[in-house]
């Protein structure tokens, strides 16, 4: 039976039996992602390699020597735009893994700390990146604050949105857009801001969405939200999902530590990447696509 922590809701939201392990024997998953057949790719940082997982459930080595590639996703172009964790980098490729380009490295001359997540947005077609130093060492550092970008991908135009984050790490868009959501993981929160019209931060508008407060290390990390505004989080203990509120509905709890979450099919099933393992679960509910999906 799927284990539900602090259920406060949640568990009238599930609707799997148990949670299906997809793949294993891995070192330190992240940013998955589906692709038009179904079919997901996933990375393992620590092993600098990309993985594909079929719609039959075989897995297969798409990539090597991908600078810790981490979180990825689609951009205008149909391409994936993936941030590269020391190879300190935005970077693109076709979904099959090949034509593989860097697109942005510096900011006002500096080079970029160790790119973490990215998501992008249907209104502008801009994706916005979290930059946390996991992945650079001090003396290595140009950059002496972690920031949140927006990338125009039609010319690589950076925009430095946030510069205010310890660890910003994993960050979604409200179904409308108008609300982006980043986890800053040394702070155990979610910070809410609220989108011009342009694709830029309010003035003042942050404000903590929500705090974790799991009992044992491991901060939020990877983030998707699904159609109707709840947010789930990768936390430890499990998948912490919130009310558009903030309210707290429970805790899909998992055998080990999640890092990031995906949407799958028709957006019912929550792709979970955790540690060595990629996992699985279905919802009653449905999740939004990347914005910038084919299929979206």
């Amino acid at each position: 039976m799927v284990s539900i922590l602090r259920d406060n809701g949640l568990s009238a939201l599930v609707a799997s039996e148990s949670v299906e392990l997809l793949a294993s024997g891995l070192v330190f998953t992240e940013g998955p992602l589906e692709l038009l057949d179904g079919s997901l790719l996933f990375e393992d940082v620590k092993a600098e390699k990309t993985y594909h997982l079929a719609p039959n459930g075989t897995v297969t080595l798409l990539r090597e020597n991908t600078g810790a590639a981490n979180g990825q996703t689609f951009g205008p172009d149909g391409l994936i735009y993936f941030c590269e964790q020391t190879g300190r980098q935005i970077s693109r490729m076709k979904p099959d893994g090949t034509n593989v380009e860097t697109v942005v490295t510096e900011w006002q001359g500096g080079h970029l700390n160790s790119p973490n997540d990215i998501v992008g947005r249907g209104a502008n077609g801009w994706l916005y990146f979290t930059d946390p130093p996991y992945g650079v060492t001090p003396e290595t550092r140009t950059l002496q604050f972690q920031g949140v970008y927006a990338l125009d991908p039609k010319n690589n135009e950076l925009h430095l949105l946030l510069d205010d984050f310890e660890k910003p790490n994993g960050l979604a868009f409200s179904p409308d857009e108008k609300t982006l959501y980043i986890c800053d993981t040394a702070h155990y929160h979610v910070r809410a801001f609220d989108i011009n019209e342009h694709g830029g931060i309010v003035a003042n508008s942050g404000r903590v969405f929500a705090t974790q407060d799991p009992g044992k290390p491991g901060g939020p990390d990877g983030m998707k939200v699904d159609m109707d505004g709840r947010v789930y989080v990768a936390v430890a203990l499990g998948v912490w999902v919130y009310s558009p509120d903030g309210t707290l509905l429970g805790i899909l709890e998992l055998p080990e530590r999640p890092s990031n979450l995906a949407w799958r099919g028709d957006g019912s099933i929550l792709a979970i990447t955790a540690v060595d393992k990629v996992y699985q679960v279905k919802l009653k509910v449905k999740g939004l696509l990347p914005p910038l999906h084919p299929k979206s």
